[in-house]
């Protein structure tokens, strides 16, 4: 797992160490380099990646947990775990809408809304 986060997860630069942490590692769950329900890295190693101290490892954690994009979970097993996306089950429910909509009403409502737009 480690090795495909090697082209995303690099050191930051003094001084922006928050913000480039939390955008490398909304990068690595958005592209999926760690699959829904998967752990992150461990902190330490996270932090050593990043060069960035545990602690402010730890408050890109929170922000990402407060998002709901990943989720830490204590004990033997725990550590930071990747949520599914809210957004993910919002496919469906286009689909179910725009099952419902008549090709001939949209075509009428395009008829009389483009050339008002238009002029």
């Amino acid at each position: 797992m480690t090795d495909r986060l090697a082209p995303v997860l690099r050191p930051v630069r003094a001084g922006n160490g928050f913000e480039e942490a939390l955008e490398q590692i909304l990068q690595v769950v958005r592209l999926g380099l760690v699959a829904v329900g998967e752990r992150l890295p461990a902190e330490r190693e996270l932090a050593e990646r990043l060069g960035i101290s545990r602690v402010t490892l730890r408050e890109v954690l929170r922000v990402l947990q407060d998002q709901g994009l990943v989720e830490a979970r204590r004990g033997r097993y725990g550590g930071t775990f990747v949520l599914p996306r809210a957004g993910a089950g919002g496919e469906d429910e286009l689909r179910r809408r725009v099952a419902g909509v008549d090709i001939e009403d949209v075509l009428r409502f395009r008829e009389v809304l483009e050339p008002g737009a238009a002029g």
